[in-house]
């Protein structure tokens, strides 16, 4: 099973490549927003999301020019026609992997956290002047009887804090061996703690 990986250049690619008629009298579709594995081919083209539930949508626009063999992590909004899916957003995800080694704990805002079948989903709001990439991850503190306690790595860097966005991140369970996971973030308004 080829690995997500995470979706940092593809947002400049998709200002979405698969334009659609501007058609004033056509109502809106209904958009589904969430998170999915974008997986592209030996060409590098996307052609479909796989759902947390394990769902798999073939696109109706397939997107190319990517990095083949690839799996990008991404919230994806789309419409759904039973197992089709038509893309109209991608925003990127975050991919958390272990980073005990390099451990900071700088503050996020928690908007919600959830888990899925593969996932450990986490929709943060940082706050940011846009000078810098931030680096996202996770700190094992201990593992006790199938029990896991991490911590959330974010480190600022040199980006000022300001202005809040959002900021979605997936952590695989599969790096986590355990059953229950107690999740501790460092938020504006000091330590807070998940059990998930």
């Amino acid at each position: 099973m080829k690995r997500p990986v995470s979706l940092t250049l593809l947002l400049l690619f998709f200002c979405l490549s698969s334009c659609h008629d501007d058609d004033s009298d056509a109502p809106y579709p209904s958009i589904v927003t969430e998170l999915a594995d974008c997986q592209t081919d030996g060409e590098g083209r996307m052609t479909r999301i796989v759902l947390d539930d394990d769902t798999q949508l073939g696109l109706t626009n397939p997107q190319t020019g990517l990095k083949p063999n690839v799996t990008y992590r991404a919230l994806a909004g789309y419409t759904r026609q039973t197992n089709r899916a038509t893309l109209y957003s991608l925003t990127p995800a975050a991919l958390l992997r272990d980073s005990t080694s390099v451990a900071t704990c700088d503050p996020v805002n928690v908007v919600s956290l959830w888990r899925t079948s593969r996932y450990l989903n986490l929709h943060l709001m940082p706050k940011t002047q846009g000078k810098g990439e931030h680096a996202w991850g996770f700190i094992t503190d201990s593992i006790t009887d199938r029990h896991a306690y991490l911590r959330l790595h974010h480190r600022q860097g040199q980006d000022p804090t300001a202005y809040s966005t959002d900021q979605y991140a997936s952590l695989p369970l599969d790096l986590v061996p355990a059953t229950r996971i107690t999740l501790r973030i460092e938020t504006f308004q000091g330590l807070r703690e998940w059990e998930l």
